[in-house]
């Protein structure tokens, strides 16, 4: 008997390489939205994978399915023991109510790039960690994702769900400026622009490395790229060729040929770039948009080259009606067409969405997809 086939990932697999699958694949990265649906702390969801999983599993049910999770229970844990950041948490630093947050703090000085050509990326990471207190070695990073296995296990082979993130590879320049601010990165860029390029040029194979082996531990192929701090809202033509394209072309190679997806979460303005993305692997890349890059645009420039995901409104799932929700979705797959295209929420479910809005996003894609 011939085995059946697995629609969901079929979809996937379809609209990655550009083709029109039997419905466009929706896809929703969900995180303390589920918690409150769930009625479970905002606590517990950052800081328990386990129950921020079972938090996406009820939505899930409820909501009549998709066509696969974003791996939310692991953001938690994370932030917590494996990013150089001082991360404030909900029930721990400040009530209950509200979502994690990200401290623009400079972990790292103007002198530390010398570190990153000496050492190397976990080098320069566990210096920076220290500084904030936070104790690693180099198997914390592999046992943090081997905890993480058996969850993903559940949603791949128990219910066949596809999670579409595994590991994660940051863009060098992005994890610099993430690392130093942006206020630090420009003042870094005027003062001291080739040793910047220097340490991006050092860390940057070892940062493929680390996010294809998290990765190859959960079995998920799918690699997870946040790429915004590289877009037109930040850099010029000029800096972004110089900067970031080169690394940028590198990494999805690097990926697509050892058999992985990369994610590129652009968010911003990525407009004046999209023209450079052709120089990316041919249908092998999901290239995710917000709405400040018009994605009819996108499909003009990159149709039948890369497939496009996106890019439903946060503040339409917030502050919209089903009505509104339905319309967008409709004229959404209208503009960009069902081939080579994946209905999603933009960037992240906000934590005070309707219920009703983030369904109906889901059924209009069943529907008009």
């Amino acid at each position: 008997m011939p085995k059946k086939i697995n629609m969901s990932r079929e979809r996937l697999r379809r609209a990655v390489e550009c083709e029109t699958p039997d419905r466009v694949p929706i896809t929703i990265r969900l995180e303390y939205a589920a918690a409150r649906w769930a009625g479970i702390s905002f606590k517990d969801f950052a800081l328990d994978p386990l129950k921020a999983s079972n938090a996406i599993e009820q939505t899930y049910e409820k909501m009549g399915g998709w066509d696969a999770v974003d791996a939310s229970w692991t953001l938690g844990t994370r932030w917590s023991r494996l990013e150089a950041a001082k991360v404030q948490f909900p029930g721990v630093d400040f009530p209950e109510q509200l979502p994690h947050r990200v401290v623009d703090y400079p972990v790292m000085t103007p002198e530390d790039y010398g570190l990153a050509v000496k050492g190397g990326l976990n080098s320069l990471a566990t210096v920076l960690l220290d500084r904030l207190g936070k104790k690693i070695d180099r198997s914390t990073s592999e046992e943090v994702f081997i905890s993480f296995t058996p969850i993903y296990r559940h949603w791949d082979e128990e219910k066949g769900v596809p999670v579409y993130r595994g590991g994660m590879v940051r863009l060098p320049f992005v994890q610099f400026s993430m690392w130093r601010t942006w206020r630090g990165m420009a003042h870094d860029l005027l003062k001291q622009g080739d040793k910047v390029k220097e340490a991006c040029d050092a860390v940057l194979d070892e940062a493929i490395t680390i996010g294809e082996k998290h990765s190859r531990i959960v079995g998920c192929k799918y690699i997870f790229m946040p790429c915004g701090r590289a877009s037109a809202t930040f850099l010029s033509e000029r800096l972004f060729l110089e900067y970031v394209f080169p690394h940028l072309k590198k990494i999805t190679e690097k990926l697509v040929q050892d058999g992985f997806t990369p994610r590129l979460h652009c968010d911003t303005d990525w407009e004046p770039f999209l023209q450079f993305f052709r120089e990316l692997p041919k249908k092998s890349c999901i290239l995710e948009l917000s709405p400040a890059t018009n994605i009819k645009r996108a499909k003009e420039l990159l149709g039948g080259h890369m497939c496009l995901y996106g890019n439903v409104p946060r503040s339409l799932l917030s502050a919209g009606s089903p009505a509104s929700v339905e319309t967008y979705c409709k004229k959404l797959i209208d503009n960009v067409g069902r081939d080579g295209f994946i209905l999603a929420n933009d960037d992240i479910v906000p934590y005070n969405a309707r219920f009703e809005n983030v369904k109906m996003l889901i059924d209009a894609g069943k529907k008009y997809g």
